[in-house]
């Protein structure tokens, strides 16, 4: 018998080992879960027009009006342009931000959102 087998033996003969494995599937299946529904939740057309930076401007649905957590969270990926009901408008949000926005579990939908020129077009920051 290999070290690896008796220490995996001697792990799953405890109840705190079985709780350990119990514990790590779940996880596994909710990171599983959580990337199979991502692709679900970008509506066609997210990703067809960036601006002149290689930025998309969207719309995140969410199921329930957002609170200060939803706000603060999104605006790691993207400035905020407002809320209507259930739906925060985000623009200079990357590729890899729309994926990541996706991922989260309290996001419906993302849709493309109303392309306008922000004040950093506006004066050419960026």
């Amino acid at each position: 018998m290999t070290q690896v087998t008796w220490i995996g033996r001697k792990l799953i003969g405890t109840v705190g080992g079985r709780t350990l494995v119990v514990l790590v599937a779940l996880l596994i299946a909710y990171q599983v879960w959580i990337t199979v529904s991502a692709g679900g939740k970008i509506a066609d057309g997210v990703k067809d027009e960036p601006d002149r930076r290689g930025r998309y401007t969207i719309d995140v649905e969410l199921g329930f009006p957002p609170e200060r957590f939803h706000m603060l969270d999104l605006q790691e990926y993207g400035a905020i342009r407002g809320t209507d009901d259930n739906v925060l408008h985000l623009h200079q949000v990357t590729e890899d931000g729309i994926d990541a926005i996706a991922r989260k579990y309290w996001v419906n939908e993302i849709r493309p959102g109303e392309s306008g020129e922000s004040i950093a077009d506006i004066i050419g920051g960026g």
